[in-house]
């Protein structure tokens, strides 16, 4: 009885897992995102990705490549190849693609994919892939990452394509790891008609920044005049908060962006104009107050020792970013009150009676700044005072 318990058990596992696999694959938007559903028989040469991969095709008329173990052919084979030696983060397949070359033979390239489904209207996603340098690369470059598009892009030649990347690496840095994968990842919101995924690199060479490779001792052969890369596990796949899009270590973490100075001020202004423009501003998802922060309250302070008869209103914002947290985990609902009652008890150890603050909070609905860029989103995390009149 004990064993068939246990037999019962493990089934219940396995089956759970399974479950979670299936969702799991499900949820990811691209089709073939690891490439594995490749016809490898055949593969020979550079150039065939669109040819023998299911799903993908070139976004140029510069053909992609696709690499894979257990083949003859020692050009596109893993894990050693023309172009340097590395094996798959996973399976047995990986594509590749020219970022940028000095080599007037060759061309940049460009994968790309159409979506399993349009994205929803103001729904956020999540996208993400891994590359790896070339070992035989003489050039990294930044600006790689993705773009989503309402429609199959196939441009006819084969120069650069040149456009705003929607997906990038959040500090848009220079990919140089040979030895290791790297995640490029980020956040995209839908508006209802977005079906097909585009990956490459996407700046003109005068806006690239471009650094030169040492080859690895190890690995022999001439390097070439280019910036190459291979890509493994590609998805797209809905998210409600930006925490929930998971990228590796080097890639996934928010500056601590603090907006400006916490208070600008004129001789001329009077004690209740300057508390009206007073502020303190925070880094992403923090309570803590700076030191900009800190002069601001004490000068606040002073205000409410000069004016005893005020009542004042100390009011949290939080940004979109934030909110959208909020909605995955407790421990941010209401953190703009959270920051806003954090407040007042700084002001209160000052000797500021109790009574004469009152806390609000207009958590993201009355932001500083609607413009989708960081500095931006700094503006709208803070708590900011009226008089109670």
């Amino acid at each position: 009885m004990m064993y068939k318990k246990l037999l019962i058990a493990v089934a219940a596992v396995l089956s759970f897992n399974f479950s979670f696999a299936q969702d799991d694959e499900e949820t990811n938007l691209v089709p073939n995102g690891d490439f594995e559903a490749t016809e490898t028989k055949r593969l020979k040469s550079f150039g065939q990705m669109a040819e023998f991969t299911e799903n993908w095709f070139d976004a140029t008329q510069a053909p992609c490549d696709i690499f894979a173990g257990g083949i003859k052919s020692e050009k596109v084979s893993i894990p050693l190849n023309e172009f340097g030696k590395q094996a798959a983060q996973s399976g047995n397949i990986y594509a590749g693609f020219r970022a940028y070359t000095k080599d007037k033979k060759l061309n940049r390239t460009y994968l790309e994919v159409q979506l399993t489904e349009k994205l929803e209207k103001d729904q956020m996603y999540c996208v993400e892939f891994s590359i790896s340098m070339a070992d035989l690369s003489k050039y990294a470059v930044n600006n790689i990452g993705a773009v989503v598009s309402e429609r199959k892009v196939v441009q006819p030649n084969t120069g650069a394509m040149v456009r705003d990347l929607d997906v990038k690496e959040r500090t848009n840095k220079v990919f140089k790891a040979m030895d290791a994968w790297e995640t490029v990842c980020g956040t995209v919101v839908g508006t209802g008609q977005e079906e097909y995924l585009i990956i490459g690199c996407f700046a003109g060479d005068a806006d690239l920044q471009i650094e030169k490779n040492k080859r690895p001792r190890d690995v022999i052969g001439g390097q070439s005049f280019d910036a190459y890369y291979y890509i493994e596990d590609v998805k797209l796949y809905p998210v409600e908060a930006k925490s929930q899009c998971s990228c590796s270590v080097g890639t996934s973490t928010q500056p601590d962006l603090i907006y400006g100075s916490s208070i600008v001020t004129s001789p001329d202004m009077s004690e209740a104009d300057q508390l009206a423009v007073s502020a303190v501003y925070y880094p992403f998802l923090k309570r803590s107050v700076s030191a900009a922060g800190v002069t601001t309250l004490e000068n606040l302070v002073t205000i409410l020792q000069n004016n005893p008869d005020w009542k004042i209103e100390v009011i949290g914002h939080v940004d979109n970013d934030e909110a959208d947290e909020a909605k995955i985990n407790s421990r941010y609902v209401d953190f703009g009150k959270q920051r806003a009652e954090q407040i007042k008890r700084f002001l209160v150890s000052k000797g500021i009676a109790e009574n004469r603050l009152i806390v609000l909070t207009k958590e993201n609905t009355d932001p500083a700044n609607t413009r989708e860029t960081d500095l931006s989103r700094a503006q709208n995390r803070r708590v900011t005072f009226a008089i109670r009149k």
